[in-house]
């Protein structure tokens, strides 16, 4: 299977794109990340069981994206995608069926990160904006 990227529409109705992303590991599990993502409806997420994540300025960079994105509107990319077909998964874990890889985007970060394919929603509190 080819590798392709397709919209991960866990929240319904987003409709902004974020400005920035920032994550850290959770206290005592180092195998959960929470993921911050500010913008104009910002968002918390945590990823368990992850086993790898990558972290970048949002540019061309060193970790491409299958193209064609799936896209927010004309020269925004969706924010949340799943790599369906992911190489990267694919080196790291010979039954990756139990994983995912998922791609956070904002207008100054990337974020990449295989985990466990069911995210929680975490309440944004009030210093997440």
């Amino acid at each position: 299977m080819a590798e392709r990227a397709v919209r991960f529409e866990f929240v319904p109705g987003i409709d902004a794109p974020y400005t920035s992303i920032s994550f850290a590991y959770e206290p005592g599990d180092g195998r959960s990340v929470v993921v911050t993502m500010r913008g104009p409806r910002p968002i918390r997420l945590k990823f368990h069981g992850a086993i790898a994540l990558r972290f970048e300025d949002e540019c061309p960079g060193f970790d491409p994206l299958p193209h064609p994105l799936p896209m927010l509107r004309q020269d925004v990319t969706f924010p949340v995608l799943r790599i369906e077909g992911s190489k990267w998964l694919a080196q790291w874990s010979p039954n990756h069926q139990k994983l995912a890889h998922f791609a956070l985007v904002s207008s100054d970060d990337l974020v990449q990160i295989i985990a466990q394919p069911e995210i929680e929603i975490m309440k944004a509190g009030a210093n997440v904006a």
